[in-house]
């Protein structure tokens, strides 16, 4: 059955994220114009991206006779999303940037567990038989969050990233996610409630490292 109403709404993800908005957004402000550290930040972004395509191939796997067009689509274009990151890490750094390390990719482990915790506690709550749909859900919500602020930035900066794309597509994937997942508002709420706390972790770590290089440069 397809849901009724949209997927913001449902999951109160907005309300949820909106006394963190304001800082998200002074830190990309920061970040766009320190090229070293901002191509970190995208590698970073790769690696996430290539960890949530990679989550819907081991799930498919285990359910081949589910897979179908729209599923191999998605993966193909998460895919697409971590190379997308990955190639704008490397111009923006003037160099290569193989692999995500911690030389090259911003708070690699604290971003890490931010994917396996959320992972894993939505598997939990869910099933394993329906953890793709509800994690893709939950993973959609926040990208589309974060991209469309980080897009207003790069633009508002002059600094050159083609976000609009790709934020098309992930808005393409939330509402498919969305109709997929079903009219379970509550159980909705709770996943991004809880999706919600991991994310600010990880915020925390970013702008803590954020806050040591700037230190760290002034010192020098």
């Amino acid at each position: 059955m397809k849901p009724s109403g949209d997927p913001w709404t449902a999951s109160g993800m907005k309300d949820f994220n909106k006394p963190h908005e304001a800082g998200v957004r002074a830190f990309l402000q920061a970040l766009v114009h320190d090229p070293r550290t901002h191509a970190k930040f995208l590698n970073m972004l790769s690696m996430l991206e290539h960890m949530g395509s990679r989550k819907i191939m081991v799930s498919q796997m285990k359910r081949p006779e589910e897979m179908d067009q729209d599923t191999l689509q998605h993966l193909a274009e998460e895919a697409r999303h971590a190379y997308f990151f990955k190639r704008h890490a490397e111009r923006v750094n003037g160099s290569a940037m193989k692999g995500w390390v911690d030389e090259n990719t911003m708070t690699r482990v604290p971003a890490l567990m931010y994917f396996g915790r959320m992972d894993a506690g939505i598997s939990k709550q869910v099933g394993e038989r329906d953890a793709y749909g509800w994690v893709s859900l939950i993973i959609e919500l926040r990208a589309c969050w974060l991209y469309a602020i980080y897009n207003e930035v790069v633009e508002e900066a002059g600094v050159h990233l083609p976000l609009k794309g790709l934020l098309a597509e992930e808005d393409h994937h939330l509402a498919e996610m969305f109709e997929m997942c079903g009219e379970n508002y509550d159980l909705l709420k709770e996943l991004s409630r809880y999706e919600t706390g991991l994310f600010v972790k990880l915020w925390s770590a970013l702008e803590e490292a954020y806050s040591s290089h700037v230190d760290s440069a002034k010192a020098a």
